[in-house]
């Protein structure tokens, strides 16, 4: 199943930058108009891509993206911002539920070390909107994800975090964005989500960007942009349930990288052509996850 739809948020090929592109969410960018109209771009079905006999491990690590069957047992989705734990599903239930899936699915027999917080990202009526522009988050290196650390919470803790990262024992960092549906009692259909496989991205592909006025610090958060490339191989899971949970990278260093090339996974919600008049709304879940990954 392969869908043709118009994706947002490419930097056009002749700007030319000395720094990071300045994007404003609430307002234009800085400077030159950055973006340019793509043709419509062809989505093929990830499912028909996740076939054969890869365990959900070896395909993350191949592709930076895999869909797990999971079923929670999170009864209130918007229960992360409560500050009572006993009411608290995400700290009590989503937390563990995550850190077993990582350890026994998603990345076995790896020394890890999991960073979580009892809160996630909803999106969908009554909560934040859909991000319809293609990003990914937090750039390239520790000193971008370090700044954007630091821009949604305090210098001290970013500091903290880089200290921890810059140990000997420690061999790379990443974060892994489970996203997934809620509260939907039939498959999605409405605003799903695009991803870009990091393998077809080149390096001239790529453009660093900064959030301008997105923090609560105020201070700007790190991320990158692509320029347009017919190269580009975009995939969706279509229908899905509550029941599955994409996985996806979106941000990666090792210290001693063997490869080069993007690791991490462009993306957007993107509006189906197909999309039946009377789906009902999406209703969605980010949970981002910190893992430093342990030398053996």
């Amino acid at each position: 199943m392969t869908t043709t739809a118009t994706l947002n948020g490419f930097i056009r090929r002749d700007l030319v930058t000395d720094g990071p592109v300045l994007i404003r969410v609430n307002g234009p960018a800085d400077g030159p108009i950055p973006w340019e109209a793509a043709p419509p771009i062809a989505i093929h079905d990830a499912r028909a891509l996740q076939t054969g006999d890869l365990p959900v491990d070896a395909f993350l690590a191949a592709n930076g993206f895999v869909l797990a069957d999971h079923v929670s047992q999170v009864a209130d989705w918007d229960s992360g911002a409560s500050q009572d734990p006993s009411k608290n599903d995400i700290l009590r239930v989503y937390m563990p539920e995550i850190e077993a899936l990582i350890r026994d699915r998603l990345l076995p027999g790896r020394k890890l070390e999991i960073r979580q917080g009892p809160y996630l990202v909803r999106r969908g009526p009554g909560s934040n909107p859909y991000a319809q522009g293609v990003h990914q988050d937090h750039g390239l290196t520790p000193d971008d994800y370090m700044e954007s650390l630091e821009a949604f919470s305090t210098p001290e803790y970013a500091q903290s975090w880089r200290a921890h990262y810059d140990q000997p024992d420690v061999a790379g960092y990443m974060v892994l964005n489970f996203w997934r549906t809620v509260y939907m009692d039939q498959p999605l259909q409405h605003m799903p989500l695009a991803i870009c496989h990091p393998a077809s991205v080149a390096p001239d592909d790529l453009v660093p960007a900064a959030l301008v006025d997105f923090a609560p610090s105020g201070k700007n958060t790190n991320q990158l942009s692509p320029r347009y490339n017919p190269e580009h191989r975009w995939h969706y899971y279509p229908d899905m349930t509550t029941g599955e949970v994409l996985v996806f990278k979106i941000f990666e260093h090792f210290k001693e990288a063997s490869e080069a090339g993007l690791k991490t996974v462009f993306h957007t919600a993107f509006a189906h052509p197909e999309t039946p008049a009377d789906a009902p709304e999406r209703q969605s879940c980010e949970h981002r996850v910190g893992v430093f990954i342990l030398k053996d």
